[in-house]
């Protein structure tokens, strides 16, 4: 009896040390999900910004070289 408690007290040390392993992981990528996603927003603003002040109309451009 006394085997086989020590065998489920050693199991369960081993799961818990596992399972901190695992939330210091998932800690670690929300953290760098909320970076990337900070970054992205950043550059949709950026891009957006750019297109709306880079892009001419059809009557500003001038007419390409060939014609």
């Amino acid at each position: 009896m006394d085997d086989r408690l020590i065998d489920l007290e050693i199991r369960l040390t081993h799961q818990e040390n596992h399972i901190e392993e695992l939330d210091k992981v998932i800690f670690q990528q929300q953290k760098a999900i909320d970076l990337l996603s900070e970054q992205l927003k950043h550059l949709q603003q950026k891009l957006k910004n750019a297109t709306e002040v880079n892009i001419l109309s059809a009557s500003e451009e001038s007419p390409p070289p060939h014609y």
